[in-house]
């Protein structure tokens, strides 16, 4: 099948006019009651089928031995029967004409290689015979369209409707969330269970929900991706019409790969997911219950104009704690003009502080919180307003979020989020009062931050995002001349001469240097590109030069050169590697601030990653390195240069000019287009790029390995 084709399939699934529960029963608890039961109870409008060859009738319907004996047109078979016969079970749905599977039977590739051996056999069926499955080992579906009214799951809440699609591998988590998301205010479009995504995969689900207009936001749990490189395609469009929120299993690594790159070494399982999904713009979360704090904001706010922040608040302490949240997630807190604060005055306490954040005090009334508020959203410094309120003197709490749905719909263009510290009945005298509620409650400030935070992440990739990838003008024929002569000889590692001249063929900045065989050679070439100089040998047998006095540093005069240079030579032959030895590469010594960054792809899976960070040292010691997944775009590049501590090191530091962000992320760039027009290279090094005092940058060493 076509992409067109299966999500065609898709839709007559989830919008299944007729259902036959295959494994259908009497007995409460079970989940074949507990499907049938829930069809019932949710309203579903189209018919139902019950199939078990026990009974005559199930809740009420009458029951079919088989699907073979339903007369009636089927839309969509769900299947909850012992795994063994679940191959069977098929073969009649396809002899019944019926097309749509929804598999909830366990027991299969999660359980044991006999179980992976049956899902092997329904999935080659399924697909031989043009047929779609979701499952096995699912929780079931969901659509509440109020034309349909669909829910064929086993969850025991039903579920209230919203604008949220919900995708998630995992069943019982599935469960949870449907039970739990009224109690936040947030409601389901549709939830789709992809248990083994034994045909049905995340990325069928992602594309299916692309056009549909009802669904304003994803929301996924998944434990593992089917393609990385088309997952991130898909997150990549789908994502600037709708919001996409991950939760991806599995973060922790329980061991390291072993790799002969520092670049490598850093890039742990999880790198090239998270890589992945920033690269798309999309939002990962750890938790579940940030998951449900972002996708409340989502629900009820716009992207702000102006993202400043003002916070309104009843009491210090929250206000404080607010202002250094805010602060932690770098999100700019709003300077209030002096017109501002004249308003203020008119309307507050004199004991009312008119800064930001703006303590009315704990006995402000309910107009004086109003006023406060429609002060603030009116002001042209303000784009996002946070309203804490805590009862402590009089009980206002319901009346408050009243006037700020009021004001909300004369300021739409703000957002309005809030943290109610009230009492536990808060909700429900909410409810008899504002039925609707749009404006985010939060119990704590650090959820509200958080969610707010994500809001203006979003914005940023919308508004600034150039997913364009650059290519630029390389000498790619003697790169391929290089790689050719490696493979001839079967070198995994490039030494450091034919990388050095790769790195030239791609245009990265490297310091003067050239080959010498003889003190003569490396006498003139010191003289030409000037003292010091360093001195570093190029072995095909050698991994690590400086394990094994490779390199020498700060090279004054020609004296020193020919010390270095015999004592060099000698160590080669202790440790006998002067056969191996191409030559001695003489490099001008780059006089630097200590700034040393590092740049480099590793490669993970069937994806190359790029990364940038502190080098030197302080790679080894602090590991502050970011990756992002290739082709890398030139917004990417750009996140990666600016995202870790490295860009403090790029500035003005102690009188030291700054280093160019644009050639950085050019850099970067070039590694990027390297590897996709060599895929043969699995990992770069470019360890240390080394800054200048005037702001210069030059890369003094090379490493590359290849597949």
């Amino acid at each position: 099948m076509n992409k067109a084709e299966r999500l065609e399939k898709l839709k007559n699934i989830m919008y299944a006019k007729s259902i036959a529960v295959i494994g259908a029963s009497i007995k409460k608890g079970t989940v074949g009651n507990e499907l049938i039961k829930r069809l019932i109870e949710f309203g579903y409008k189209g018919k139902i089928y019950p199939v078990n060859i026990k009974y005559d009738e199930i809740e009420g319907i009458p029951a079919y031995a088989s699907v073979l004996d339903i007369k009636q047109n089927v839309d969509l078979a769900v299947i909850a029967v012992p795994s063994k016969v679940v191959l069977d079970v098929i073969k009649e749905c396809h002899s019944a004409n019926i097309s749509g599977i929804v598999l909830i039977s366990s027991g299969f590739k999660e359980l044991n290689s006999e179980g992976l051996a049956m899902e092997k056999e329904i999935s080659d069926f399924i697909k031989k015979n043009n047929m779609m499955l979701i499952g096995p080992n699912c929780l079931g579906i969901l659509n509440t369209c109020p034309n349909l009214r669909l829910n064929a799951c086993f969850a025991p809440v039903n579920p209230i409707a919203g604008k949220i699609g919900l995708a998630t591998q995992s069943g019982a988590l599935a469960s949870g969330i449907i039970n739990i998301l009224p109690q936040i205010k947030l409601g389901l479009r549709q939830m789709i269970s992809i248990g083994n995504q034994a045909d049905v995969n995340i990325l069928d689900i992602i594309e299916f929900w692309e056009n549909d207009d009802n669904i304003e936001q994803i929301l996924l749990y998944i434990e593992s991706i089917p393609d990385n490189q088309k997952f991130r395609e898909i997150c990549e469009r789908v994502n600037r019409i709708k919001p996409i929120i991950v939760i991806k299993s599995g973060r922790t690594e329980t061991g390291t790969r072993a790799a002969a790159s520092h670049t490598g070494a850093l890039a742990g399982d999880d790198v090239l997911v998270e890589a992945m999904l920033s690269g798309a713009g999309v939002i990962r979360e750890k938790y579940l219950r940030d998951m449900f704090e972002t996708a409340q904001v989502f629900s009820h706010c716009v992207l702000p104009k102006n993202e400043n922040l003002a916070i309104l608040t009843n009491a210090g302490g929250p206000g404080v704690l607010a202002t250094d949240t805010a602060g932690d997630f770098n999100i700019k807190m709003a300077e209030l003009s002096e017109g501002t604060k004249s308003k203020l005055r008119k309307v507050l306490p004199p004991q009312a502080g008119v800064n930001n954040p703006l303590d009315v005090i704990a006995s402000a009334t309910r107009e004086q919180y109003t006023n406060a508020a429609e002060i603030l959203l009116d002001a042209d410094e303000v784009g996002v307003l946070l309203v804490i309120y805590l009862y402590i003197t009089t009980q206002n709490d319901v009346e408050i979020i009243q006037d700020l749905e009021n004001l909300k719909k004369k300021y739409p263009d703000k957002p309005i989020i809030s943290v109610f510290m009230t009492t536990a009945d808060f909700p429900e005298r909410l409810k008899k009062v504002v039925k609707d509620c749009t404006i985010p409650i939060f119990n704590f400030e650090i959820e509200a931050v958080h969610g707010l935070k994500k809001l203006l992440d979003r914005k940023h990739f919308l508004t600034e995002a150039n997913m364009e990838t650059p290519k630029f003008e390389v000498d790619k024929n003697l790169v391929k001349n290089i790689l050719n002569d490696c493979k001839e000889k079967k070198v995994k590692q490039i030494s450091t001469l034919p990388s050095l001249k790769i790195f030239d063929a791609y245009g990265i900045p490297l310091a003067k240097y050239a080959p010498a065989n003889t003190f003569e050679e490396a006498s003139k070439i010191a003289e030409k590109i000037g003292y010091p100089v360093v001195l570093k040998i190029s072995s095909d047998t050698i991994t690590h030069k400086t394990d094994v006095g490779g390199v020498v540093t700060n090279i004054k005069d020609e004296k020193e050169l020919k010390t270095e240079w015999d004592a060099l030579l000698n160590r080669m032959k202790e440790i006998n590697q002067i056969e191996g030895l191409e030559c001695v590469i003489v490099m001008k010594q780059i006089i630097g601030s200590g700034r040393e960054f590092v740049a480099g792809i590793a490669s993970r899976e069937d994806s190359h990653l790029a990364m940038f960070g502190l080098g030197g040292v302080f790679l080894e010691v602090l590991k502050e390195v970011e990756f992002s997944s290739c082709p890398l775009s030139a917004y990417n590049a750009k996140k990666l240069v600016t995202q870790t501590k490295a860009l403090k090191m790029m500035g003005n530091v102690r009188g030291y000019k700054s280093v160019s962000l644009s050639k950085m992320q050019e850099v970067l760039l070039r590694l990027s287009q390297m590897v996709s027009d060599f895929e043969e290279i699995k990992e770069i090094d470019v360890n240390p790029i080394m800054a200048t005092k005037d702001g210069e940058m030059f890369a003094v060493d090379a490493r590359i390995i290849l597949k």
